[in-house]
C-alpha cells in the first residue's frame, strides 16, 4: 500500500510539479491545490479523528 502511495506522489510530481496527495483530486486552482501537497493540510485533523490520514501514509502512534 505504501509503495502505491509513493508512486502516486512521484507521478503527481512529474505531472503537476509538486507531490500532491494521490488520494485527493488536483483541481488546477493554485490556492486550493497548495493544501493538497503531501503532507497535506488535512493530515493532522484526520490523524486525530481517524488515526490515519486519508491515504494511510501517516498514522497515529
Amino acid at each position: 500500500m505504501v509503495e502505491k502511495i509513493i508512486e502516486g506522489l512521484l507521478e503527481n510530481e512529474k505531472k503537476y510539479g509538486a507531490r500532491y496527495c494521490p488520494c485527493r483530486r488536483v483541481t488546477g486552482g493554485r490556492e486550493e491545490d497548495k493544501k493538497k501537497i503531501c503532507p497535506c493540510d488535512f493530515m493532522q485533523t484526520e490523524i486525530e479523528e481517524q488515526g490515519h490520514c486519508l491515504c494511510g501514509l501517516f498514522v497515529k502512534e
